[in-house]
């Protein structure tokens, strides 16, 4: 079988693209029985996030899909011309799309280096291919692989240690300044793309109260809203005109508005200390330009971040992560070889015997051929001609199967595999070939 995979990223698209080409649980389905369908002979496992969508596919030699079919199909299943798709989808063949998808479970393909949910996505995608009867025996065996190399990246490396989103970095922040969150009141002003992801991280925290203001009213109805239905949680929104005096209230204030200068000036601020009586509070201003006068910082009792200071820690870590690359690579390189290695001396046994059956072939035939005409020979000199006609065979099968071998582990070796199938015409019989896999992939 030969492996492909075609796809796009955060890197060659943008996200109206990724938006478009986008597949949920229903839609990954539906893709994988399409094709089957379509490539009754292939594999495929599909995997689709907000940063990545990717066809792996193993198909027979000379079969389908190739890279424009797979390309046509995934446009297909979205309604788009594949025209469309020209200059972001790239494409990797054999040892390239192992150590491809070998990257992308070990997180050294994502947009935040190290992240852990791509593993678990990669894994809910292999899942869902085995469950439509599109992962065989190929897939089944390189992405287990694939998680195995993942598991000994995370171990053996420093790839995942720290927080790396502002919005994780925010949590550990509050972590510093309180004990526990069941008693907090956070309160999110503004309705800002960064702020709201930040919020999320703080509600995995289960805060006691969570309250809402936007100077659109609709903008932060909807906010709650979201609130209610993915966190469960209660969401309280606050009239915009009302947000400054209901700020001693609250313990954690993120705010993430569009204003063009400070919506909280010192002057303003002033009061509020004292009416908390000096207890902590914790303001996270993700806004640029910022929302917060710097000043407010200075007071008693105030503990004030701004999206530089948050980019600073995340920048620390994700150096600390880079130096952990070089290792990464190593680990990469090694499994890919051992993997093709495996993979191509198990390919390789079924050619060897085709090619053994041909040249025998030929040779009984040129001994046929030579039997009559060898009128006063003996038994002897006929098992004699038999010896070196089975000889010169043994020696002109020494070189193209000593140079296969010799390609193993380079990724090559398919190559050169299919170049020997159509110099001597071979056709790999049912007994030579690797026992084959049902739908779910178990032997």
């Amino acid at each position: 079988m030969r492996t492909l995979v075609i796809g796009c990223n955060h890197r060659s698209a943008p996200v109206e693209m990724r938006e478009k080409l986008a597949f949920d649980e229903a839609g990954v389905e539906a893709a994988l029985r399409g094709f089957r369908a379509e490539f009754a002979e292939a594999e495929a496992v599909l995997l689709s996030t907000c940063n990545r969508v990717e066809l792996y596919c193993a198909r027979p030699i000379n079969g389908r899909p190739r890279i424009a079919d797979a390309i046509g199909f995934l446009a297909r299943c979205r309604g788009l011309d594949p025209v469309e798709l020209t200059g972001i989808f790239y494409h990797h063949g054999e040892a390239e799309a192992v150590r491809h998808l070998f990257r992308v479970a070990g997180s050294l393909d994502s947009m935040v280096l190290g992240e852990s949910q791509i593993l678990a996505q990669t894994r809910t995608a292999f899942e869902a291919a085995r469950r439509a009867g599109t992962a065989g025996k190929t897939l089944s065996e390189l992405f287990p692989r694939a998680f195995q190399v993942a598991k000994e990246i995370r171990t053996r490396t420093a790839i995942a240690t720290g927080r790396v989103s502002v919005g994780s970095v925010a949590v550990d922040l509050a972590r510093q300044v309180f004990s526990r969150f069941d008693d907090k009141i956070v309160f999110m002003v503004g309705a800002g793309k960064m702020g709201e992801v930040t919020l999320k991280h703080l509600l995995a925290r289960k805060p006691r109260e969570l309250w809402v203001t936007n100077r659109t009213q609709a903008r932060a109805d909807e906010l709650a809203d979201r609130i209610r239905r993915d966190y469960r949680g209660l969401a309280k929104v606050v009239p915009f005109e009302q947000w400054a005096a209901r700020m001693a209230e609250a313990d954690i204030v993120i705010t993430s508005t569009g204003a063009r200068e400070p919506i909280l000036t010192a002057e303003r601020f002033a009061p509020v200390p004292k009416l908390r009586q000096y207890r902590p509070l914790l303001i996270i201003d993700i806004a640029v330009p910022r929302d917060v006068d710097p000043r407010v910082g200075d007071l008693d009792g105030v503990f004030l971040y701004n999206i530089d200071d948050l980019q600073i820690v995340t920048e620390q870590t994700l150096a600390q992560r880079r130096e952990a690359l070089v290792c990464c690579q190593q680990i990469i390189e090694s499994n890919v070889l051992h993997y093709l290695e495996t993979q191509a001396s198990r390919d390789l046994g079924p050619v060897i015997q085709a090619l053994q059956r041909r040249l025998h072939d030929i040779t009984d035939q040129e001994l046929q051929w030579l039997i009559p005409k060898l009128k006063n020979a003996g038994e002897e000199e006929r098992k004699l001609i038999e010896q070196m006609l089975n000889r010169v065979a043994g020696k002109l099968m020494h070189y193209p199967v000593d140079l296969l071998r010799k390609q193993l582990g380079t990724g090559t070796a398919g190559v050169y595999e299919d170049m020997l199938r159509a110099m001597f015409d071979l056709t790999v019989e049912e007994e030579d070939a690797p026992p084959t896999t049902g739908p779910g992939g178990r032997e």
